[in-house]
């Protein structure tokens, strides 16, 4: 070493001495002389080059460099404070649990790869330790992260804060744990203090070596420690925790001379998840001292933080501040120094936001605001006035569901406590949109303010009165325990008598913050579970604090059931009664409500698969809250004694391990796990709606039909491959069954599948939507059909209704097996239905087919008691096709489904062809199942689709939803709007608006390519009288504009592409469409309204009753057979029109087919079209026929013109159309539009004749129908 080197080295050690005996001179001034030195000394930085010393007179901080550990912190003559057994990187730091989604969880210290000195004068010092992440680092969490160290002048401790980060295009990760951590020295410090009642001297790190490890690692039995007063407690962490309303200070004072005290203080809760009443650690023994940030302690995987594929993220958490004391008087009584640190939390409190941090992410009280208001309370079954909600949490945190608050991870939240009047300022409120919440004491669930509150830096915004009016359906007969969102109330057992008790002065918490509580459910009741009589019990006596399960051996476990016994002298049955069920928390459980009946094979209510709190063994006395209003007929209850059963299935319970069920008081959905196969739906005290004649896997489901185009084709039910709780709360429960394909899975569809089931509170039904992907390089596959199902059961639902029109009573199951099948599967002759009005009539899924635009509901009603189930689809833009795409809606089985792709009425262009390599991504739904029921619909069911309809209406206008969880779908208010207004300038009309034309947005193509387009989403609407039209909520993207107006050929496309952008509003004005025109109409036949079904429709075969539906034009159309009738009404000479005498009403076949000649044996027919040009043919002019065509099915169209024997037509179609329309009573499939150029020479002054000839001839179903003819004279 140079001499410059030791003399650097030798003033560095004369700094540290110089400092300690100045902090004793200063320490003694202050805390015994009461003086205060006339120069207070000054910040200083020394840095060498692998660690920096931060001083300021009272104490150092060191820490290392570059990663930012803090390696010693010198103190009251005290070198280090730290744990010196320790290695440097083990003493203080910051640290993260985190996984990228899968089953690993990884703890990782936060290793800082740069410092940087951020501020540096004589009152502060602000230092940075920073990493980044890159694509490269797979093993670290994708976040980008600043630490910073703070030491002020004249202030004895530091402060510490760290900003997280994550940037667009960052990969999906959780956060289960962040927190700040210090390992204090062993031998030095084992007084802890919590609070002012949980004050203790601790076991040492060696008594839990030496002692037994008892149900799970942290609680150690402690058999010999050091301090023998000890022996036979149980040390545990958890017996540390406090709610983040409480954590303000804690920490531990020394047994040195003089005594000194290490306290974390945290001065806000606005960077801690979960609210005011999140329980987290705060210290333990070590001696360690915490503050957490994220954690999913005392609420399990609803408060880790789950980033999704790109999503960005900024945070800033703390500073919190690190606290140091001293007094010498502590050595007797270090209460001393607990209340010289309350004092300074105070402080710190009340000096929050701080003004020093230097990052401008850290945001300053000017550029915060304030919200104050007073909340009430009406409970009208209470008093008719409105009470203060005195001592309530009111807070703002994100926008969410009531109560949304306590499960919320990734933005600030700021709350305060209301007074005695209900009145409430909150202060420093981060700028942003937050929704207003409130849990009020004495009173069941959440508040939540009706609308959003927008703070701006500087806002003072007053909201007046708030009245909050607690769920309630009727007076209170009985109840129990205290709603205050605990299970403090109730009866807590002594622990298990091998256990010592450690008590603390006047501290209630000492009752619950004990080992082994819950085994004393076992000794309580060793056979018969707990009855709680509700005239004579006792809740805090006679309800034991967790229903939990029962031990009966070698870690074995039953389900318990409680029963609640209670006598009513009078019993409305037709009347609902409400059980309001608030949990407190829960665990891998799923608790089951039996009214009357404990044998009841499906449970009147259940929780479902809840909970991950582990409150019971954490000594918690709460973890989340959970509140469920359920909903009991009249009928379950009796006059005189009741009973209300309460059953715990535990979670390692092959139940709760194979199935999840949601509910919400007014229904029950149960699903597989992980398959995500809809086996049960319970509503109205039926426990399934489903067939329960099938298997559970085929009841509800959703399938795909699919192939790799060169395999032959498959249809598929989704069975994922793992389960997982979006959400969970009072008022929303979304859960997602997920399966991911990989290059080894050859047989299987190459597509990720995330498909989400969604209840809501007070909603009669759930919502299933579901998300899927295509990665880049995954080989090529094509989707023909993708739906969801339900199979209802047989002997209930027997009404099906489509329409106002198209409603009916439904043959059975039974009535198509021993019925004929006739010429294809589907359609089945009805010989000896179950109800012989039915009889000889035809029995075809096809038969109940509908547009897009005109299926917003459909669905069956069943009897005794009256019940609908009914599929809503709200929008059309997760559907192919467009607005006049045809598909399925329900059929005999009693089925129902909700069809998002398929080739129905189309053929293979509605057949999503992938590509090899082709990435794509869609969210298909949600579509809603809705329920409902009404006694007057024994004797007319329509009541239900009445209803039915309003709630459509509903749902309608609510879209786009602002439930669904996942990311993918978009909100409304990501969403853009174009307005314009569309004219129709015909040649020979003056320019019109394009009345009720249907207008939309598609993805860019040709003219009238959207009725093909498969992959994107299309938003469409109809234009009112003037043209005008507003296309909303659309999701941002390139499109085109798009449109078919009735009464015109053709298709209209915008000019150019439509740029949607989130929040926009594109004007695009008036537009004007030219629809196909050549020349001067001479004659024309039909309307052009894309559709045959103007033309003559006859009257099925007379073998066939024709099912006729009141005031339905559909009902001449969805008959069996209609194509044999050409045959009967054309045996051997086609059809032939004359142009001026003839009706195309009566004398256009609708469908233009081959005739069969018997012995399915098929031939070719022409069609005349006679027509007289009585002005003089121009020879050398250009005529046009515009030929328009509804439908096409393996069909060869041939155009002559006055020479039906000309070898080749002078136009052909070619074979075009798979849409099978004309055997699938659809009336249209795919319109096709050909504009035919007919030479002057062709034609004839006088009588003309165009020849139609349907070439292909080998099937009934080969053919065309027509939308519209039109002849044109020459150009103009």
């Amino acid at each position: 070493m140079t001499k410059m080197g030791r003399y650097k080295q030798l003033n560095v050690h004369l700094l540290e001495v110089t400092m300690v005996a100045l902090f004793f001179l200063v320490a003694d001034c202050r805390l015994h002389n009461g003086r205060r030195l006339t120069k207070i000394p000054t910040v200083k930085l020394e840095r060498q080059i692998e660690q920096v010393t931060m001083s300021n007179g009272f104490g150092n901080i060191t820490l290392s460099i570059p990663d930012g550990h803090v390696t010693s912190i010198s103190y009251g003559g005290v070198q280090n404070l730290l744990d010196t057994q320790n290695s440097e990187d083990n003493r203080g730091y910051w640290d993260i649990i985190w996984n990228n989604t899968g089953p690993q969880t990884t703890r990782k210290k936060i290793l800082g790869t740069s410092f940087e000195v951020i501020i540096e004068n004589e009152n502060q010092t602000e230092i940075s330790f920073k990493r980044t992440w890159n694509a490269s680092q797979s093993n670290e969490s994708p976040l980008k992260i600043d630490k910073r160290f703070i030491m002020l002048r004249d202030t004895p401790g530091f402060y510490t804060y760290t900003i997280v980060e994550r940037l667009e295009g960052w990969p999906h990760s959780y956060i289960q744990n962040l927190r700040i951590v210090f390992k204090l020295q062993q031998d030095m410090f084992n007084y802890m203090s919590v609070s002012d009642e949980r004050q203790r001297f601790m076991p040492t790190a060696e008594d839990r070596e030496n002692g037994k490890v008892l149900d799970y690692k942290e609680a150690v039995l402690l058999t010999s420690p050091t301090n023998s007063n000890l022996t036979g407690e149980v040390d545990d962490k958890y017996f540390y925790a406090s709610d983040n309303k409480d954590g303000k200070v804690y920490g531990w004072v020394s047994n040195t001379n003089p005594p000194l005290g290490f306290w974390i203080i945290n001065p806000s809760n606005e960077y801690r998840t979960g609210g005011p009443l999140r329980q987290d650690l705060t210290t333990h023994v070590g001696p360690t001292v915490l503050s957490v940030s994220v954690s999913t302690h005392y609420a399990g995987e609803d408060l880790a933080i789950k980033f999704q594929h790109g999503e960005t993220w900024k945070k800033v958490i703390g500073p919190v501040f690190v606290y140091l004391n001293s007094d010498p008087s502590a050595k007797e009584n270090p209460s001393i120094l607990w209340n010289d640190a309350k004092k300074r939390m105070n402080k710190e409190v009340a000096s929050w936001p701080y003004e020093f941090p230097v990052s401008k992410d850290y945001i300053k009280s000017n550029q915060r605001g304030t919200v104050r208001g007073q909340l009430l309370v009406h409970d009208r079954f209470i008093s008719k006035k409105h009470e203060p909600a005195s001592n309530a949490y009111i807070g703002l945190a994100p926008p969410g569901q009531a109560g949304s608050w306590q499960r919320e991870n990734k933005g600030y939240q700021f709350w305060t406590k209301t007074d005695s009047n209900g009145n409430f300022v909150i202060e420093n409120v981060i700028s942003s949109t937050y929704d207003l919440y409130a849990t009020v004491s004495g009173f069941i669930g959440d508040y939540k303010y009706e609308s959003d509150v927008h703070v701006m830096s500087g806002d003072d915004i007053q909201l007046g009165n708030l009245v909050y009016e607690p769920p309630r359906k009727g007076a209170t007969i009985w109840e129990i325990g205290v709603p205050d969102r605990t299970a403090a109330e109730f009866f807590i057992p002594n622990p298990p008598p091998q256990f010592k008790v450690h008590k603390y002065k006047n501290n209630s918490e000492s009752k619950f913050r004990q080992y082994g509580l819950w085994k004393q459910y076992s000794v309580l009741y060793p056979e018969n579970d707990l009855v709680y009589n509700v005239e004579t019990g006792n809740y805090s006596r006679d309800w034991f604090y967790a229903h939990v399960t029962r031990k009966i051996g070698n870690n074995t476990y039953n389900a318990t059931t409680w029963k609640i016994i209670f006598d009513l002298a009078n019993v409305d049955d037709s009347s609902n009664y409400t059980l309001q069920l608030a949990l407190a928390a829960a665990h891998e459980s799923e608790l089951q409500v039996r009214v009357n009946d404990e044998k009841a094979q499906e449970p009147h209510f259940t929780t479902g698969y809840m909970g991950g709190s582990n409150a019971i063994a954490r000594h918690g006395i709460h973890g989340l809250y959970w509140y469920r209003s359920i909903g009991i007929q009249g009928n379950l209850i009796v006059k005189g004694t009741n009973t209300i059963f309460l059953t715990q299935i535990n979670g390692s319970h092959s139940l709760s391990r194979s199935h999840a069920t949601m509910s919400n008081g007014i229904a029950n959905v149960t699903l597989s796990i992980p398959d995500g196969l809809i086996t049960s739906i319970s509503y109205c005290g039926i426990n399934n709606l489903l067939a329960t004649q099938n298997v559970e896997k085929d009841r509800g489901y959703w399938d795909v039909f699919w192939n790799h185009t060169t395999s032959r084709r498959a249809r598929k039910k989704f069975l994922e491959n793992s389960f997982e709780i979006i959400m969970d709360n009072e008022n929303q429960a979304e859960i997602s069954f997920k399966s991911t394909w990989n290059t080894s899975q050859s047989d299987e569809l190459p597509l990720n599948s995330d498909i989400r089931f969604v209840m809501l509170r007070d909603t009669p039904g759930f919502y299933t939507y579901a998300i899927f992907e295509r990665l880049e390089g995954w080989p090529l596959v094509d989707i023909e059909n993708l739906r969801v199902v339900f199979k209802l059961q047989q002997d209930m639902f027997h009404y099906m209704a489509i329409s106002d029109e198209r409603q009916r009573i439904m043959p059975m199951p039974v009535d198509r097996e021993t019925g004929k099948v006739l010429e294809y599967k589907e359609a089945v002759l009805l010989t000896n239905p179950t109800n012989p009005d039915l009889t000889g009539e035809v029995d075809d899924k096809y038969f109940y087919a509908n547009d897009n635009k005109d299926d917003r509901v459909h669905g069956w009603v069943g009897a005794d008691p009256p019940v609908g189930f009914w599929m809503i689809i709200p929008s059309d833009e997760f559907r192919t096709g467009g607005p006049y795409k045809q598909d399925l809606t329900t059929h005999v089985g009693p089925t129902v489904l909700s069809v998002f792709v398929s080739r129905h009425y189309a053929g293979d262009d509605l057949v999503i062809k992938f590509q090899q390599g082709e990435p794509w991504k869609k969210v298909i739904g949600p579509v809603f199942l809705y329920l409902n029921s009404n006694a007057s619909a024994m004797d007319d069911p329509t009541v239900l689709w009445d209803d039915a309809k309003k709630r459509m209406n509903q749902e309608v206008a609510s879209w786009p939803y602002d439930f669904p969880v996942s990311e993918d779908y978009i909100k409304s208010n990501q969403r853009g709007t174009v307005t314009g207004q569309l004219f129709v300038n015909d040649s020979t009309t003056t320019l019109v608006p394009a009345s009720n034309s249907y207008i939309g947005l598609a993805p860019p193509g040709d003219v009238g390519s959207w009725q093909r387009e498969n992959k994107g989403y299309q938003f469409w609407t109809k234009a009112d009288a003037c043209g005008n039209f507003a296309i909303e909520n659309v999701i941002p993207g390139t499109y085109n504009l798009y449109a078919t107006v009735p009464g015109t050929i053709g298709d209209y496309i915008y000019t150019s592409d439509v740029e949607v952008t989130p929040g926009c509003t594109i004007g695009l004005g008036s537009m004007v469409y030219n629809p196909p025109r050549n020349g001067a109409t001479l004659w024309e036949i039909g309307v052009p309204d894309r559709t045959a079904a103007e033309f003559f429709i006859p009257t099925p075969p007379t073998q066939f009753n024709a099912h006729v539906y009141q005031n339905n034009s559909e009902s001449i159309f969805r008959q069996y057979g209609l194509w044999e009738q050409y045959s009967v009404l054309y045996p051997e000479n086609d059809l032939i029109y004359n142009v001026g005498t003839s009706n195309y009403s009566k004398d256009w076949f609708f469908a233009h087919v081959t005739r069969n000649i018997g012995n399915k044996t098929y031939e070719a027919t022409t069609w005349k079209i006679i027509f007289n040009l009585e002005c003089v043919v121009d020879s050398a002019a250009n005529y046009t026929l515009q030929l328009a065509l509804a439908a096409a099915q393996g069909a060869k169209l041939q155009v002559r013109f006055n020479d039906e024997k000309v070898v080749e037509p002078h136009f052909t179609t070619g074979k075009i159309g798979g849409d099978n329309a004309i055997a699938r009573h659809g009336i249209h499939g795919l319109y096709w539009l050909h504009n035919i150029i007919v030479c002057g020479n062709l034609l004839l002054n006088g009588t003309n004749t165009i020849f139609l000839t349907q070439a292909i001839a080998t099937n009934p179903f080969q053919g065309v129908m027509y939308d519209y003819i039109r002849f044109e004279g020459p150009h103009q």
